[in-house]
């Protein structure tokens, strides 16, 4: 019995279906893999573009299939997919585990027997092409160059006489979302849209993923934590790096050198076959032997309480992960490296490089220094 693989999403948002299709759409089409040739269905608004720009070795005017299912009382995509299947004598249909629930049971409803996926619908996404690494180090270059705004930024401010950041140029009193501006404002200029761009200083960066609101004040870590999706091709970077403006405390100064040592034990253990449970093993090791254990103390989480790092691709959290959870890296893919320690009251610090797994090492595609005292 001849089994197809359906998607139906719009490639803007679902990377599977921008895996399979090759080009943006901002409007959910078909996508169907029958004996291993992939076939998508247009409307008459992007068919003509699909023929010429797409991936898929088959592409097919969705209007015939339509009417085909509008006669027979259907209506909406999962009918057009149907009576495309149907003409085919195909009723055996698996989908992405994220498959929309309306569509499964509606094509239930009309006979097909669905399965959904339980492991990822495309495994060859979490192995990068040379291709694929070429669009990831564009978006790192563009991530790090957007890094050195903040950096500039910062050392252009003052410290006022309340330990607040004045702008170099108006005197303002400088704010988080001031600093995201000049970063966010560098990257869309240059075709990459950011998301969520943390800039989180004190006690904020204490949050992992606080994205930062108030006041930049001086002496206190800053973390920068910038993740854009360039918009040509859809794949992601990114990166972290934590600063002072001024003189960092001591223990802040300690924390640094803590997380940096922790980072050079990760890069030196990433390569292929590597046990990403062990990487993760091997740097809380160290931060334990640094007097920096990960625990709740009043009922906040201290310490490294997050996986040392992820997949990046066509999104910017994919597999593998390097955290507790079992996982062997392989040659090919991209996974950031990211430890950190954090203290409420005092805040945190997170250095993030993004690299690409190879056979006896990385190659690290951030290549930024790190720093922590800007004067």
């Amino acid at each position: 019995m001849t089994k197809a693989r359906l998607i139906i999403a719009d490639s803007e948002h679902d990377a599977d279906m921008l895996y399979a299709s090759g080009i943006f759409a901002p409007d959910a089409f078909i996508a169907i893999e029958i004996k291993g040739a992939w076939h998508g269905l247009f409307s008459p608004l992007e068919v003509d573009r699909a023929r010429k720009k797409s991936k898929f070795a088959h592409v097919h005017l969705d209007s015939p299939m339509r009417a085909a299912a509008e006669n027979s009382g259907r209506s909406g995509l999962a009918s057009v997919a149907a009576a495309f299947l149907e003409n085919l004598a195909i009723k055996n249909v698996e989908v992405p585990g994220h498959f929309p629930f309306a569509y499964a049971e509606q094509l239930k409803s009309w006979g097909f027997e669905i399965s959904a996926s339980e492991e990822a619908f495309f495994p060859s996404r979490i192995i990068k092409t040379e291709q694929e690494i070429k669009h990831l180090a564009h978006a790192e270059k563009l991530t790090r160059q957007a890094m050195m705004q903040a950096e500039n930024y910062l050392a252009e401010c003052d410290i006022g006489d309340d330990d607040i950041l004045r702008d170099g140029k108006s005197c303002k009193k400088v704010k988080a979302a001031d600093i995201r501006r000049a970063i966010e404002t560098f990257l869309i200029g240059n075709g990459a849209m950011p998301a969520h761009t943390i800039v989180a200083c004190g006690k904020e960066g204490a949050d992992p993923h606080n994205i930062g609101s108030g006041f930049i004040r001086a002496h206190q870590p800053i973390i920068i934590d910038i993740f854009p999706r360039v918009l040509a091709t859809g794949y992601w970077g990114d990166m972290t790096r934590t600063y002072v403006k001024g003189k960092a405390a001591p223990e802040v100064k300690k924390i640094y050198i803590t997380v940096s040592e922790g980072q050079d034990i990760g890069l030196s253990m990433v390569k292929d076959g590597a046990d990403g449970t062990l990487i993760h093993k091997a740097i809380t090791n160290h931060f334990e032997s640094q007097g920096y254990p990960t625990k709740m103390v009043r009922g906040k989480q201290t310490g490294f309480f997050h996986g040392t790092g992820h997949g990046v691709g066509l999104q910017i959290h994919e597999a593998p992960g390097i955290s507790t959870r079992p996982s062997t890296l392989k040659s090919g893919q991209v996974v950031t490296v990211e430890p950190g320690l954090y203290y409420p009251g005092l805040g945190g610090v997170r250095i993030e490089d993004m690299v690409v797994v190879r056979d006896n090492g990385c190659d690290n595609l951030t290549r930024h220094k790190r720093q922590l005292e800007i004067s």
